[in-house]
């Protein structure tokens, strides 16, 4: 009984039969975590609790997915260029365009 619990909790964290988790891919909430991480101390955002001062209020310009990946990419104005890539960049840019409803 003890081994099938633990496989039982091996395949949840494994992302195994829930779909909002893709293999190889972000885990559910790792788009706010690096947000706050990597972004909150510049930008506002309600839904992740930060109210940084230095870049855009994300909640005023409702940035779209697309948006969110070039300015990730691109660094516009002081933002540093590429500070999250790959499935990290995906995964902030999701989360920013799901918390301002885009």
């Amino acid at each position: 009984m003890r081994v099938s619990a633990l496989l039982a909790v091996a395949f949840v964290l494994a992302g195994c039969g829930n779909p909002n988790v893709r293999g190889g891919g972000p885990l559910p909430g790792t788009g706010e975590l690096l947000f706050v991480r990597h972004c909150g101390a510049c930008h506002t955002l309600a839904d992740a609790g930060t109210h940084g001062t230095a870049g855009a209020n994300l909640d005023k310009t409702k940035p779209s997915k697309d948006d969110v990946l070039a300015a990730i990419a691109e660094g516009p104005e002081a933002m540093p260029s590429d500070l999250v890539t790959g499935a990290d960049a995906e995964a902030v840019a999701a989360f920013v365009a799901h918390a301002v409803r885009r």
